[in-house]
């Protein structure tokens, strides 16, 4: 469970929602930071806080899936810091919404996240139409976020980095890996000693392309050609189900 410090509420924008999260000692990673997996899961619950509060719900049988998402980090909390997480959402386009992050603490931001959605028939699997007409005040025209997730292309012929197989606490409400497993795996086929003293993560990004389910063999695989700058390096992961080399997901860490 994560730690929250006060309850949900809604700020002066109505359409903004706010949470507090309290970095506590079983959230930090091996350079005591809230690290990428801790952060993604409280940009997860303060999304599904936001839509609580707001009595949104969905048809019988219909749930959410993120389809994309790409986190940007100025600096990662350190043990006993509170972060705090302003969300909103955009007005949707076609059957996908955007919703935009902000975090801070004390009273400073350090990053910002977008991530989009949709709605999925858990029973046939596949994308649900949704009538978002009832939600028109929840939509924030302005202060958006100037970016979107953009398409990542998975690459055939990349190298294997490490398998894992899905297990039960890999598997969320909807019956599915939850999304911010995905980012977990990458960190935990990434050789040690890179985490322990290599550089910083600035960036993740994210596409959702399959669903894996429990007992489901992912390889996760990294592209050889990476994107490099003075400052800059941007390495491609992805994963693929090994039963049928269905992809699964494709991802870029930025770091410095």
């Amino acid at each position: 469970m994560l730690k929250l410090s006060g309850k949900g509420c809604r700020m002066a924008d109505s359409q903004v929602f706010s949470e507090s999260y309290k970095v506590t000692s079983y959230l930090v990673n091996l350079r005591g930071r809230a690290g990428l997996y801790t952060i993604l899961n409280f940009i997860q619950d303060v999304g599904w806080m936001h839509a609580r509060n707001a009595d949104v719900k969905l048809a019988p049988g219909l749930g959410w899936v993120f389809t994309r998402q790409k986190l940007m980090m100025q600096e990662w909390p350190a043990w006993n810091e509170t972060v705090e997480i302003k969300t909103w959402l955009r007005q949707p386009e076609g059957p996908f919404v955007h919703r935009d992050y902000q975090l801070f603490t004390k009273n400073r931001q350090i990053g910002e996240c977008t991530s989009s959605f949709t709605v999925m028939d858990m029973n046939t699997r596949k994308l649900a139409e949704q009538d978002w007409s009832a939600y028109a005040h929840l939509w924030r025209r302005e202060s958006q976020l100037q970016h979107k997730p953009e398409k990542i292309l998975f690459q055939p012929g990349a190298q294997e980095l490490a398998r894992f197989q899905v297990r039960n606490s890999d598997i969320d409400l909807n019956r599915h890996v939850n999304n911010t497993k995905y980012a977990q795996w990458i960190l935990d086929a990434i050789p040690i000693d890179i985490l322990r003293e290599g550089q910083t993560l600035a960036a993740y990004e994210v596409n959702f392309l399959a669903e894996s389910k429990i007992n489901d063999e992912i390889s996760v695989q990294t592209v050889p050609e990476q994107e490099n700058s003075d400052v800059l390096t941007i390495i491609q992961f992805q994963g693929a189900r090994l039963a049928d080399q269905k992809p699964v997901f494709t991802a870029k860490l930025h770091v410095v």
